[in-house]
């Protein structure tokens, strides 16, 4: 019955697709559409339900789609690959402004019969068995497990017309699979016969429910020389963990949007978790919920271009780096930048890092001054005094590194601790009300006369500071006469233990309080004068919620045309890194985010090139003319 939905569903999208083709030949308003063939059907089913009455979808191929997209007339590109930089340049050159927004996945998997002697099968292993040399020559899987019986090995594989066999082909050494494995047409015939073959190997379409199948092993894989085992996945494969996979972005138009309501309706069906459904009906893997949020972020932002993905980029750190960088400013991302600047430095020991932790206005000072490169911040820019960089005409570009974030934890039963103010807090937790705070009433005469329980920490950090901070230049000293515990699941404990107790941790120890289901505890809200906030991703990322210090990168434009500069910038990003960014709790960036960091600052590194040569050639010019005019007199 599944297959025959399946058929079903197939000849009626092929029906729309010449139905749309034939109607928006007269229909100059239509949604354009070019690029790979792959999701035409997708498209066109989601199009349906979003009641758009003209599509007009040219399968030219991704390369092909893209080209034609960057000349400027086309509303949606969708590509099975992230655009290039050469691409995005011809993009740029045409001045066409566009987002990107990750779409869906096809994802195989490897299966096995359960008398199969691995649970993880590495590329390597992979590689012996696909190969196309392979064909013909006996396998046995006592070669890839040694010390078990002897297992000749089966291979079942879709057709070479399929999607399946192409990604299955790529991540494989030499042109096309080996010649003498079994091929199949239904999937299901491929479970059900890998499950009757004893030592087969299936390469199948991934389903969230293939690991559940008891009649079959779903297999992990691993690459060369590690030790890590991954599954099929969505997440995996968009944090870089798992290659046999392609991905489907969509590239819009952000000017031919803002002409077009239905073009941005449609967008926003496009990438909207309810699109989900419909791309799995089609045998795809909807994008994560990480990646929906970012599109989501992506479409709000008109100034963005890029999105998740890994995408290609050019730029490379040399093996050897000459010169100085200089930063300055907050000490909210002083560690990372020195752990990341002194791993760069190893690697050139000619390159000199300078970092001073001298607040942010000094830091900005120094940049607009010209007297740094970079400048470290801890206010979102919007809310910056620009005032001295405008006079020295230093032109500024922002690279966000992420927030760190407190929160507070009150007792469920508690309902004057739904919604503190600033000043609240304050009262609560600054060391001045040591022995002066004792009760709720002490604060407010509207609370009740009940006593005050807080629950803190041993030592004092970041986040004590971000606590207390709203109301202060300089956080001031936290209150000590606490109940005090490095625990944080413990504290959570308490609080949901004693009524009127309060708490504070970071929100990625909040998560861990989540998933040990801790009861009769709730986040507390925040009012910094505009109403109770409570924290959340959305309210911590676009700076609402008022318990959190954002930690961002100024740089001079001119300073990123310098290659130390780019270098330490890449760095930061870079997937070797991803443990020191991880190690600081920054909020906002993910593993997955990494490769769309570097894509972003390809970007800013050539614009920052193509502004700034510009001014380099006339002064240039101009000294030539000034040489030519004394030369004549």
């Amino acid at each position: 019955m599944r297959h025959f939905r399946n058929r079903l569903a197939l000849l009626c999208l092929l029906t729309l697709l010449w139905s749309a083709n034939f109607s928006i030949a007269q229909d100059d308003n239509a949604i354009s559409i070019v690029g790979s063939r792959i999701m035409s059907e997708v498209l066109l089913s989601l199009g349906e339900a979003a009641n758009i009455e003209s599509l007009s979808i040219s399968a030219q191929g991704t390369s092909r789609g893209i080209d034609i997209f960057c000349n400027g007339d086309i509303d949606i590109a969708v590509a099975s690959r992230a655009i290039s930089a050469a691409e995005d340049l011809i993009c740029g050159a045409n001045e066409v402004v566009h987002s990107e927004f990750l779409f869906a996945h096809k994802i195989i998997a490897f299966a096995a019969h359960p008398a199969v002697p691995l649970s993880c099968i590495s590329s390597s292993d992979l590689d012996s068995l696909l190969k196309p040399s392979s064909s013909n020559q006996a396998s046995d899987w006592a070669d890839y497990a040694p010390g078990t019986d002897a297992l000749p090995v089966v291979i079942l594989a879709p057709h070479r017309n399929t999607l399946e066999y192409a990604i299955a082909d790529s991540n494989i050494v030499g042109d096309r699979l080996r010649n003498d494995v079994e091929t199949y047409d239904w999937t299901d015939d491929a479970v059900a016969r890998a499950g009757d073959a004893e030592g087969a190997l299936a390469i199948l379409p991934f389903t969230p429910d293939l690991a559940s199948d008891e009649t079959i092993k779903a297999l992990k894989t691993k690459s060369a020389g590690d030790s890590n085992c991954v599954s099929p996945s969505a997440e995996n494969l968009e944090a870089g963990l798992y290659p046999f996979a392609q991905s489907y972005f969509l590239y819009v138009n952000r000017a031919r949007m803002s002409d077009k309501e239905t073009l941005e309706h449609f967008v926003q069906v496009l990438i909207s978790p309810e699109s989900a459904d419909t791309i799995a009906t089609f045998g795809f893997t909807p994008a994560t919920p990480e990646a929906y949020d970012q599109n989501a972020r992506m479409l709000s932002n008109p100034d963005a271009t890029f999105a998740v993905g890994a995408g290609e980029t050019a730029f490379e750190i040399p093996e050897a780096l000459t010169g100085a960088v200089n930063i300055s400013g907050s000490a909210n991302a002083y560690q990372l930048l020195e752990r990341v600047s002194s791993r760069l430095s190893g690697d050139s020991v000619q390159l000199q890092v300078s970092i001073n932790a001298v607040g942010q206005a000094a830091g900005l000072a120094s940049l607009c001054a010209g007297e740094v490169d970079l400048a470290i911040l801890d206010s979102p820019t919007h809310t910056l005094d620009m005032t001295a960089c405008d006079a020295s005409e230093v032109d500024t570009v922002s690279i966000d590194i992420g927030s760190h974030t407190t929160v507070l934890l009150g007792n469920e039963a508690d309902r004057h601790t739904m919604c503190l103010t600033v000043e609240q807090i304050d009262a609560v937790w600054n060391a001045s009300s040591t022995g002066a705070i004792m009760a709720w009433n002490d604060i407010d005469a509207a609370m009740p006369e009940q006593s005050m329980t807080l629950f803190g920490l041993p030592s004092v950090d970041r986040y004590a500071d971000i606590l207390l901070q709203s109301l202060h230049e300089t956080a001031p000293p936290i209150r000590r006469d606490t109940e005090q515990d490095f625990d944080h699941l413990y504290r959570a404990a308490a609080v949901g233990n004693v009524e009127g107790s309060l708490t504070y941790m970071t929100w990625l120890d909040y998560q861990e309080v989540l998933a040990e289901q801790q009861s009769n505890v709730r986040l507390v809200s925040v009012d910094a004068g505009s109403g109770c906030v409570s924290p959340s991703p959305d309210t911590i990322m676009n700076g609402t919620y008022p318990l959190s210090r954002p930690a961002s990168l100024l740089a001079s434009e001119t300073a990123l045309t310098d290659i130390n500069v780019q270098s330490l910038l890449w760095s930061l990003f870079s997937d070797d890194n991803w443990q020191l960014l991880e190690r600081e709790e920054f909020l906002g960036i993910e593993r997955a985010d990494l490769p769309a960091r570097r894509r972003q600052l390809e970007t800013l590194f050539r614009q920052a090139e193509s502004n700034v040569a510009p001014t380099e050639e006339s002064l240039e010019q101009a000294d030539d003319d000034e040489a030519a005019e004394d030369s004549s007199e």
